[in-house]
């Protein structure tokens, strides 16, 4: 990893974690050594400190008495009590979302899609992913409501290292058929139907979720 600048330093150190855990440099159970992880950043042990307690507070970094930090495994429970979660969060973005909508909006999305569809035709899945996280991020920003950018963008970090490992395994016709699921849901909202769309969301987020439970390994608790 790259030595980190001063400025902003414990933000710095926790995206470079974040990622870490994201792509799965830094695996489910992996231990955060402070000093470890400072000798490795060229920083002090004080950013890497309060790095690992953002992690933490994101639900991404687990703490115990006996085992320091350590790298969050989630477990089947979570996963899905975190998916139900975001369901009842989406379809209320969703509704926020189309009272707000015009062209500048959907502009933002349809590029968004476009660059998600390119990056799928050059086997960019990584391109893919931080695409289709855009994609959401837009949505809760259309939504205009601060709390619930909060909450769901929290959601989305705790399972977002599942979800890549998950749609990386994707076999390509079915890859295809998530990209696309975007622009449909896109249609919907474009159209104001309310319903379909918060229909198509809750499938969006379960689908997720099925491959999470599919392709990833997790705690049988």
């Amino acid at each position: 990893m790259p030595i980190v600048k001063p400025r902003t330093m414990s933000a710095e150190v926790a995206n470079m974690l974040r990622e870490a855990i994201r792509n799965g440099t830094l695996p489910a159970g992996e231990r955060l050594v402070e000093q470890e992880v400072a000798e490795r950043l060229g920083v002090s042990r004080v950013p890497v400190r309060e790095a690992i307690q953002a992690l933490v507070d994101e639900g991404l970094v687990r703490k115990s008495p006996h085992r320091g930090a350590y790298v969050y495994q989630a477990s089947e429970r979570e996963i899905d009590e975190i998916s139900t979660l975001r369901v009842v969060l989406e379809q209320f973005v969703i509704e926020r979302v189309i009272e707000r909508w015009n062209a500048e909006h959907e502009a933002r999305l349809r590029a968004v899609t476009a660059a998600m569809r390119r990056a799928m035709q050059a086997g960019n899945y990584q391109g893919v992913f931080e695409q289709d996280y855009a994609y959401h991020y837009a949505l809760w920003e259309i939504a205009d409501h601060a709390i619930l950018l909060e909450v769901a963008s929290s959601l989305r970090a705790r399972i977002s290292r599942f979800l890549y490992e998950a749609s990386s395994a994707l076999p390509n016709d079915r890859a295809n058929t998530h990209v696309d699921s975007h622009d449909v849901l896109l249609d919907l909202i474009s159209r104001g139907e309310v319903e379909a769309a918060k229909a198509e969301v809750t499938r969006h987020v379960l689908d997720g979720k099925r491959r999470i439970l599919t392709y990833c390994k997790l705690d049988a608790g």
